[in-house]
C-alpha cells in the first residue's frame, strides 16, 4: 500500500517540521518552496531589481523577540551556549541545523510556486505549480498543509491624499536598513513591535523621524530583559495556569514602570496587557528624551508639497518618506477565499475584524474542506515555532488515524464562533486580533489530544519530583511535551535540566 501523499506549501519554520513530522509517521511529503531557500521570513532578502517583492519582511538589524529556551523546537534544541536572543542570522542557521539533522532538503523543490490548489471529489487535492524555467505542472495529493505564514501580504491604511504626496511611501514590508533614510525626514506609521524598532533605528540616521500612534496612545512596552533574565522565561507554567489574570497584569505593568518607564503624559496605555499584544523595545522612551523621535497622533491627510496632517490640528512640514508599520492581511492566493473562511460568516463582524478573519477549527482546519490544514497561522504571545511543530504532529496523527476525526460541521463551527467570541472579548478591535493565541493554552490543548501533555503524576512516576518542579516553575519550554505519550524523546529530560541551569554538556540532540 503507498503512503499517503501530502504537499507542503513553504519551507519555512513550519514547512520545515511538517516535512519532518510527516517522515516520523511514513507519509510521503512534497514541498513546494518559491524562493531558492529554507527558512521563510527569517531567511534575510535583499529589496533590489531581481526581487522586488520577497516574501520575507525582515530588515537586516531585526532580532528575534522570544528567548532561544521558549523557541526551541522539542527535540532538537538551540545550542545552550547561543545568545538569549538570536539575531535573523542565528534563526536562519538553526533552521538550516535542524534540516541538515532530519535530512529534509531533498523533499523540497525550490524556486517553485504554488498556483492552485483545489479540492477534488474524493477529497483529495489537485495542486497546480510552476518552477521556474519548467512548464506548469499540477499533481493529486491526500493531504494540503499550508505553511506560507501570514506576513507576507502588506496592509496599508487609507488616507486623504496618499496619492498625491510626492515623497517616498513603503510598506515596513519593505524596509532593509536605515542608512537608505539618512538625513531625510521620515514618518512611521504603527506602534508594534516593527513601528517601534525602524521609529528607534531611523532615529539616529534620519534628520528627523516621527512615529505615528494610530490610537492616539502608545502600548504597553516590556523589555526583552528582567534582572539580566528574559521576561518570556517569568511566565511559567505554574504562573500562566495559576496566577489571576489581574495579578499578571499588574506584574507586568510594575516590570514595564521600573524597566522601561513611564510614556509621555496623555499617550499612556488604555489597554490592559492581557488585552493587547506585547510591545517590546527598551530604548523607544530614551530616543523620546533626545528629541530625535517624536510620537504623533493618527495622520489625517497627506499634501503634494510634502507636509503632513494630524488628527489634533498639528502639521509637520518637508518629509520625505512614510513607512507604514501596518501590519498585513492574511491571503491565500492559490486557494478560493471561502476555504480560509466562509464568507457568509463574515456578516456577523464588523469590518475591520473581518478583514483578517480567519474560520478554522483548532485554528487548523476549515469545517467545509477536508484534508487541508494551516499550520502556524496563529499570532501568538510567546514563540510559534513550538506551536507550529505541535500542530504538525497533530495533523499527522489525525492523518494516520491515531486521534479522533473532527465533529460535525455544526460542532466544528460552533466551536468557531465561541473562540471568536473570546478573542473580542478580550482583546480591542482590530484586523491584527483576529488570530491571536497564548503560548502555553494553545500548546495544550493539541497535547491533551495527542496524549503528549506533561501530566504531574506521569511526570513524577517516570522521572521524579525534581523535574516536575521544573516543568512546573521553570522555563516552559517545547521539551516537556516529548516527555510522555507517542513519540516521545529521551533526550527530553535532560534538555529541560540544562535549560533550567544544569551543565550544557549534557545535553542530547534527538
Amino acid at each position: 500500500m503507498s503512503k499517503p501523499l501530502v504537499a507542503i506549501i513553504g519551507a519555512g519554520a513550519s514547512g520545515l517540521t511538517c516535512i519532518k513530522q510527516c517522515l516520523a509517521d511514513n507519509l510521503e511529503p512534497v514541498c513546494f518552496e518559491a524562493s531558492s531557500n529554507t527558512a521563510g521570513l527569517w531567511r534575510y532578502t535583499e529589496v533590489d531589481e531581481e526581487n522586488k517583492d520577497p516574501h520575507s519582511s525582515i530588515y537586516k538589524s531585526v532580532v528575534i523577540n522570544t528567548s532561544k529556551e521558549m523557541s526551541t523546537f522539542s527535540d532538537f534544541p538551540i545550542p545552550p551556549d547561543w545568545p538569549y536572543f538570536m539575531h535573523n542570522k542565528l534563526v536562519a542557521k538553526y533552521f538550516d541545523m535542524y534540516a541538515e539533522k532530519f535530512q529534509l532538503i531533498p523533499y523540497i523543490k525550490f524556486n517553485t510556486t504554488v498556483l492552485n490548489a483545489s479540492i477534488l471529489p474524493d477529497q483529495r487535492w489537485k495542486v497546480q505549480y510552476v518552477t521556474k524555467g519548467e512548464d506548469e505542472t499540477e499533481r493529486v495529493f491526500d493531504y494540503v498543509m499550508v505553511c506560507t505564514g501570514h506576513h507576507r501580504y502588506p496592509r496599508l491604511p487609507k488616507y486623504k491624499g496618499m496619492d498625491k504626496f510626492k515623497g517616498i511611501q513603503i510598506h515596513s514590508h519593505f524596509y532593509r536598513e536605515p542608512t537608505n533614510f539618512k538625513d531625510k525626514r521620515v514618518v512611521i506609521v504603527g506602534c508594534g513591535n516593527s513601528g517601534m524598532d525602524i521609529s528607534v533605528e531611523l532615529s539616529g540616521n534620519a534628520s528627523q523621524a516621527y512615529i505615528c500612534t494610530r490610537r492616539g496612545t502608545l502600548p504597553l512596552i516590556v523589555p526583552r530583559l528582567v534582572n539580566g533574565k528574559p521576561i518570556d522565561h517569568k511566565f511559567s507554567r505554574f504562573y500562566v495556569t495559576w496566577v489571576p489574570q489581574f495579578i499578571q497584569n499588574h506584574i507586568i505593568k510594575i516590570i514595564s514602570k521600573t524597566t522601561i518607564g513611564l510614556p509621555p503624559p496623555g499617550l499612556e496605555p488604555k489597554n490592559k496587557p492581557s488585552n493587547c499584544h506585547p510591545t517590546i523595545k527598551t530604548d523607544f522612551y530614551e530616543r523620546l528624551s533626545t528629541g530625535t523621535l517624536i510620537v504623533k497622533p493618527d495622520i489625517s491627510q497627506l499634501n503634494e508639497d510634502g507636509s503632513i496632517e494630524f488628527v489634533d490640528g498639528t502639521k509637520i512640514e518637508k518629509i520625505d518618506a512614510i513607512i507604514y508599520a501596518t501590519g498585513y492581511q492574511i491571503k491565500y492566493p492559490f486557494l478560493d477565499k471561502d476555504i480560509v473562511c466562509d464568507q457568509e460568516v463574515l456578516k456577523e463582524f464588523d469590518e475591520e475584524y473581518r478583514e483578517n478573519l480567519v474560520w478554522l477549527y483548532k485554528r487548523m482546519f476549515p469545517p467545509k474542506y477536508p484534508n487541508i490544514a494551516f499550520i502556524g497561522l496563529v499570532q501568538l504571545i510567546g514563540a510559534i515555532f513550538p506551536l507550529s511543530e505541535m500542530q504538525a504532529r497533530y495533523v499527522t496523527s489525525l492523518i494516520k488515524g491515531y486521534i479522533p476525526q473532527h465533529p460535525s460541521i455544526p460542532e466544528m463551527n460552533k466551536e468557531i464562533r465561541k473562540h471568536q467570541k473570546l478573542l473580542q472579548k478580550r482583546y480591542y478591535n482590530a484586523a491584527r486580533h483576529t488570530i491571536q493565541g497564548d503560548y502555553i493554552p494553545e500548546i495544550d490543548s493539541l497535547a491533551k489530544d495527542l496524549g503528549n501533555y506533561p501530566y504531574p503524576f506521569q511526570i513524577i512516576k517516570n522521572y521524579g519530583f525534581s523535574l516536575y518542579l521544573k516543568v512546573l516553575f521553570g522555563i516552559p519550554n517545547s521539551f516537556q511535551y516529548r516527555l510522555l505519550g507517542r513519540q516521545s524523546w529521551n533526550g527530553a529530560a535532560d534538555a529541560i535540566r540544562v535549560y533550567n541551569g544544569c551543565e550544557p554538556s549534557k545535553i542530547k540532540q534527538s
